[in-house]
């Protein structure tokens, strides 16, 4: 049973609220959010189970590999968050905040310099939640007898 690049999707719209997807056309859309995905996935692949990089079919949209049941709802929900990592760094790294921070005379609540460290602070956040998540499922899935104790 193939799996569907939508799954990962749906996934990742569920812990977005950006307006900006809505207004796009499918095909805009999907090729972004694929973009998020495979990054996503090349954080996870030397630690996943299933080989998700290279059974990737980018014409039907489908992974050709078998994950059980019990397995695909961990995966799509780390890799979902190695997406979300993914759609976050450009907003860190945006010129515009960049240089308004660099201009700000005070930093209040309501100046760009504390938007900037909030969207630091998320993006980090997201970053540690996708690192943890990664190795939570090294830890439960990994075979400890490749380790030279």
């Amino acid at each position: 049973m193939s799996v569907p690049y939508d799954k990962f999707t749906e996934a990742f719209l569920s812990k977005v609220t950006e307006f900006e997807f809505v207004n796009m056309r499918d095909f805009e859309r999907n090729g972004l959010i694929d973009g998020y995905m495979k990054r996503a996935i090349s954080a996870f692949k030397n630690v996943c189970q299933y080989d998700l990089s290279s059974t990737a079919d980018d014409v039907i949209r489908e992974f050709n590999v078998d994950i059980p049941a019990e397995d695909i709802d961990e995966i799509v929900e780390i890799v979902s968050e190695g997406m979300l990592v993914q759609w976050m760094k450009p907003y860190t790294y945006k010129q515009e905040n960049l240089e308004l921070v660099l201009n700000t005379r005070d930093f209040t609540t309501y100046s760009p310099a504390e938007l900037l460290n909030r969207i630091s602070a998320a993006y980090a956040k997201a970053q540690k939640d996708f690192v943890s998540m990664v190795r939570e499922y090294s830890y439960n899935h990994g075979d400890l007898t490749d380790l030279h104790l």
